[in-house]
Parts: structure tokens; C-alpha cells; sequence
């Protein structure tokens, strides 16, 4: 089991523990749960982009919700998916639905109904 997502800056540092693991090792990290501690790292705006991501919302739609251009859209969604040590909107999708598991009714929401 790797500890890390290879050049990820944001990945911590394996510890001792985590490198003594071995495959046939009982302990595992539920799914996503080590990418979804790292939301914190989101700025306000990644956090409303990466809510969107987790609800479904394309480029476009995410633009017009939020009254920025698709380009700014992208940066946030590239910023999202780096600062989650992620590889596609999809994987980034999955971790949002993970944070709202983990977290439900201890975070507030941060998009409003418009």
C-alpha cells in the first residue's frame, strides 16, 4: 500500500508506521479518506469548486453558478485536483462525496441556493 501519490507536494511525508506496512497488512485507510483531510488545503473559492465537482457540475454550469469565466473555472478545478494529490475531475468527484460522508453536519455548507 503506497502512503503517498508520487510528486504530490501536498502529500505528508511517509511515517515509520506507514513504511513498515505491508500488503498483506490488515490496517487500510478507507477510501479516500487521506485525500479528503487534505480539503483543508482548499482555498474558499477551490472549496466551492470542488463542492460543485462533487455534485456533478460541468466546467460551464460551474462558471455561470459561481460569475466567473470557464478559464478561471479551470485554474480552480487544476488547483482542486493538485492540492488533492488527485489525477481527474472524477477521482476529485468521489473525494468530495468522502468529505460529505466524513463530515456530514460538522462542516457548513458553502454554497448558498442562488
Amino acid at each position: 500500500m503506497s502512503c503517498t501519490v508520487a510528486a504530490c507536494p501536498y502529500a505528508p511525508a511517509p511515517s515509520a508506521s506507514c513504511a513498515a506496512r505491508t500488503a498483506g497488512d490488515q490496517v487500510e485507510t478507507p477510501p479516500w479518506q487521506r485525500e479528503s483531510e487534505r480539503v483543508a488545503l482548499l482555498s474558499e473559492r477551490e472549496a466551492e469548486v470542488f463542492e460543485l465537482l462533487g455534485e456533478g457540475f460541468s466546467n460551464r454550469s460551474i462558471a455561470q453558478r459561481l460569475d466567473v469565466t470557464e478559464r478561471t473555472v479551470k485554474f480552480h478545478v487544476a488547483r482542486v485536483l493538485s492540492k488533492l494529490c488527485v489525477e481527474s475531475r472524477l477521482q476529485a468527484g468521489l473525494v468530495a462525496h468522502t468529505y460529505r460522508f466524513l463530515y456530514q453536519g460538522t462542516v457548513p455548507r458553502v454554497i448558498a441556493a442562488r
